[in-house]
């Protein structure tokens, strides 16, 4: 009888193969893994559970660097107590190939694998900064790094006279031989200096010169998620590098928090020709190129800049009703979110959700546009946007409905981390505004929503983990949460493109069907701002589990320059 199973397996740049084993009948399973050879395999493990095995020697996972088990290529595997149920892991190997191999004790015949493999480009790691401030890491962190490569990197601070100040905020890499003096395995070099096991939060911090080395090295065996690094530049003669203002009294404060008539400083001298100050990233840049340093100025009823271009498009973020089951939601009011949108497909229904951000713009979320084995969600085709709807099916004559002419995906959307989940959707004819179709208003880059801050995601998905979609759209009350908690709560998961909302108690959170749906969150004179859009988190409404949204300021240049 045969006791194994081989699969060969190629997948494209833009594809998805998935790996399912449930309940296998067989004791040893294995598949080898292709693409294309300018590029390398990244292996994302979802779900990997049954009995704890008690022998490693019948029961493992492994992934190898290679398409024959060598043991010298094994690249991770799982075996042993605590060892099999992993968060999900992401492998990426150092050519175009990989092999995964399932073993198994067949008395046990209730294991799950749950994987998915893709083709992403390799890429040159290494390089020549010369930055303030800024981060580094090992590549495709937070993936796993590929076996077998070096990495060199030099740092400078750009003035003479300033020195370089680095952080290290995750170093996982795999530690020397036992019993070896030296990093012999894999190895972070700073300056000189290995390293190769966790810090304490003591020797996580250190002062260089001007120029700073670092040097990465992997072996051909075991990898992990790496290493990710700040440094910024700083002088001990003049403590404020230039991104920093120097108050008269020897000093330093951010720019941004300048010009807010509170006199931080302390002499005034923070307030001095507050009009306009040198550009920096918390800035709002007035069309005629100046900026402003006064904190999110734009259509708040004040001109503030000279050409009156903070205040030229507010005609959004307001619903016009004239009277007074997202998990753990309540049904809204018709025409309380009416830039709330239905993309449907078809016989299937509703899928995703939307905003409405102009006459001919829906903004959702990239993620669900990825093709399926049965359906191209990629084509534009089949998509119909359903805007002034209030029950999933109470189409009237009030609800505008639109097919969709082009579908625009972020070119940087990485589907293993969702990290640029985004994308627009361009309507085949204007949609007319109504008492029930509004545009949401998109905040600047400079925009800031406060940690705490109370904003409302909306949409027609699940009432409860795994459960129907909501017949009535429905509302949840969440606030936004600090990144650095977010990030420490989802194991460093978190870029700077996303942004998390919930409640860390659990019970109320977006859920499946609300994807592509909008967070939020209200500014100045009761405006409406898209300060997220539902992407992804694990589960529904579990306990220090938030909802994590894609960072619409973070990506507001990018959807200005494809909607013009």
């Amino acid at each position: 009888m045969l006791k194994s199973v081989s699969f060969d397996l190629y997948a494209k740049p833009g594809n998805n193969r998935t790996l399912t084993l449930m309940n296998p009948k067989k004791s040893f399973y294995q598949w080898r893994l292709r693409v294309p050879s300018n590029c390398v395999v990244r292996l994302v493990v979802i779900d990997l559970h049954g009995a704890t095995p008690e022998s490693c020697a019948s029961h493992h996972l492994s992934a190898y660097d290679f398409l024959l088990p060598l043991q010298n290529k094994i690249i991770t595997r799982w075996c042993g107590p605590g060892a099999w149920t992993p968060s999900v892991v992401r492998l990426t190997s150092s050519s175009n190939v990989m092999l995964l191999t399932f073993s198994l004790d067949q008395r046990e015949g209730s294991s799950i694998l749950k994987a998915h493999f893709q083709a992403i480009p390799k890429i040159m790691c290494g390089g020549h900064h010369i930055s303030w401030n800024g981060t580094l890491s090992s590549p495709y962190y937070p993936s796993y790094y590929p076996p077998n490569i070096d990495c060199s990197w030099i740092i400078k601070a750009p003035l003479p006279g300033y020195k370089l100040s680095l952080k290290i905020l995750v170093i996982q890499i795999q530690e020397k031989s036992p019993g070896s003096s030296k990093c012999d395995k894999d190895w972070l070099e700073i300056d000189g200096v290995r390293y190769c096991k966790a810090l304490s939060e003591n020797n996580r911090n250190r002062e260089y010169g001007y120029s700073v080395a670092i040097n990465f090295h992997s072996d051909e065996l075991v990898t992990h998620r790496g290493f990710y690094i700040e440094y910024k530049a700083f002088s001990h003669r003049d403590r404020c590098n230039p991104e920093q203002l120097n108050c008269g009294d020897r000093k330093c404060k951010h720019q941004y928090r300048s010009c807010k008539d509170d006199d931080s400083c302390g002499e005034d001298s923070d307030e001095n020709n507050c009009s306009y100050k040198s550009c920096s990233p918390y800035a709002y840049k007035c069309l005629n190129g100046k900026c402003l340093l006064k904190p999110n100025p734009e259509c708040d009823g004040k001109r503030d800049c000279a050409d009156g271009s903070d205040e030229m498009n507010c005609a959004c973020g307001r619903h016009q009703i004239k009277k007074n089951r997202i998990v753990g939601g309540e049904d809204a009011r018709s025409g309380k979110w009416p830039w709330q949108a239905s993309l449907q497909m078809g016989a299937r229904g509703h899928i995703c959700g939307a905003s409405v951000i102009s006459n001919r713009w829906l903004i959702s979320a990239a993620h669900c546009f990825l093709d399926s084995d049965s359906v191209r969600y990629s084509v534009p085709l089949g998509w119909r946007a359903y805007m002034g709807l209030h029950t999933i099916n109470g189409k009237s004559n009030r609800v505008a409905m639109r097919s969709i002419k082009r579908i625009i995906v972020h070119p940087q959307y990485d589907q293993s981390i969702s990290d640029y989940d985004i994308a627009l959707l361009e309507m085949e004819m204007p949609v007319f505004f109504s008492e029930l179709v509004q545009p949401i208003c998109l905040p600047s880059t400079s925009r800031v929503f406060l940690y705490g801050t109370v904003c409302y995601v909306t949409g027609w998905g699940a009432v409860k983990e795994n459960s129907h979609f909501a017949n009535t759209l429905q509302e949840a009350r969440v606030r936004i949460i600090n990144q650095s908690v977010c990030n420490k709560l989802y194991d460093d998961l978190i870029t700077s493109r996303m942004l998390c909302a919930g409640n860390l108690n659990g019970g109320v959170d977006a859920c499946q069907g609300d994807s592509g749906g909008p967070l939020a969150c209200t500014g100045k004179g009761n405006r409406w701002y898209l300060a997220g859009i539902v992407s992804w988190g694990e589960g529904c409404a579990r306990r220090n589990r938030p909802g994590v949204y894609t960072k619409v300021t973070a990506l507001y240049d990018w959807i200005h320059q494809n909607t013009n």
